[in-house]
C-alpha cells in the first residue's frame, strides 16, 4: 500500500462509525484530503531543511521569506478546512489530535 492509500485509510477510519452511503458521497474529499496531507508532510521536511526564513549571516535584520514559508499555511488551513467539512458532514466529533496537526503547529 503506497503512502497515498495509507493516509486515506487513515483518514477514512477517523468516521468508521459513519454510514457507507454518506462516505461514499464524500470520498473525493477524503482523497483531497489525503493529498494535502502528504503534501503537508513533504513540506515539513523541507522546513526541517532549509527552515522558513532566510537569514543574512552578516546583517541578521536582513531576513527573506522563503517560497515554503508562504505555501506551508496555505495547505495547512485547505487541509483543516476539508477535514473539518467532513467532520461537520458525518457527523463526527474530531479534535486535533485525530487531523494529525500536531507536527505542523
Amino acid at each position: 500500500m503506497n503512502e497515498m492509500q495509507q493516509e486515506y485509510e487513515r483518514i477514512k477510519a477517523l468516521f468508521a462509525d459513519v454510514d457507507e452511503k454518506q462516505l461514499q458521497l464524500v470520498d473525493g474529499a477524503i482523497i483531497e484530503a489525503a493529498r494535502l496531507r502528504l503534501e503537508l508532510d513533504r513540506l515539513h521536511d523541507i522546513v526541517k531543511i532549509s527552515g522558513l526564513i532566510k537569514v543574512d549571516p552578516n546583517n541578521p535584520t536582513r531576513q527573506k521569506a522563503l517560497p515554503v514559508s508562504k505555501e506551508l499555511p496555505k495547505i495547512r488551513a485547505g487541509y483543516t478546512n476539508i477535514i473539518f467539512k467532513l467532520a461537520r458532514i458525518l457527523g463526527a466529533s474530531v479534535n486535533d489530535e485525530d487531523l494529525g496537526l500536531d507536527d505542523y503547529v
